[in-house]
């Protein structure tokens, strides 16, 4: 009977660390990535994963791949698999999942502080938090206009949507990491930040 209770004791433990709501990065990390489905497209795996671990996540308009099977013991494990037949890679910065094309992916990182030394500051930080399977860059744009204060716009012929999840995440580092993951360009002057697509 003694037995009994410590093993139920045990589960109920284990049921308590299982739901109680989202890891850390760190333990997230090192999670199952089991999110409720063994074969996923791309993108509603990296969705579910972000969700369930309380990461943000960008994700380039280019990342795309046929339903996969989901395989490996951890979450980086999985992500790994699951990408290593494609052109696309991953990396978890500060609490966030970027996913992209490897060669932009690391130039967006070996660059990423001198690009937030350069955009405006505002008159207080303001942070950024939303989920979107998919949000045009217009619509993007306008929320963050409102949220920095500052003039952000993008061009009429930007015809882009990307799926992200922003958690806390500074209104700077979403639109570079937007822009740069994407190939767009960025243009500012000391008033405004225009987004248009590369080479226009």
């Amino acid at each position: 009977m003694k037995t009994v209770k410590v093993g139920l004791l045990c589960l109920a433990l284990l049921m308590s660390v299982v739901f109680a709501g989202p890891l850390s990065a760190k333990a997230g990390f090192s999670a199952s990535p089991d999110v409720g489905g063994r074969f996923l497209d791309i993108h509603t795996f990296l969705f579910k994963i972000a969700a369930r671990n309380g990461w943000s996540l960008i994700v380039s308009s280019d990342v795309n791949s046929p339903v996969r099977e989901v395989v490996g013991a951890t979450v980086e494990d999985a992500l790994t698999n699951y990408l290593e037949t494609t052109r696309f890679r991953w990396r978890l910065f500060e609490n966030c999942l970027y996913v992209a094309n490897e060669a932009d992916l690391e130039q967006f990182f070996q660059n990423l502080p001198q690009l937030e030394m350069t955009m405006p500051k505002g008159p207080s930080p303001a942070n950024f938090n939303g989920n979107f399977m998919r949000i045009d860059i217009e619509m993007l744009c306008n929320i963050l206009r409102s949220i920095s204060g500052f003039e952000i716009r993008s061009s009429n012929d930007l015809q882009y949507s990307v799926m992200m999840r922003a958690k806390e995440m500074t209104w700077q580092r979403v639109l570079l990491a937007v822009v740069y993951l994407n190939r767009f360009r960025l243009d500012r002057t000391d008033f405004s930040i225009t987004i248009f697509p590369a080479g226009s």
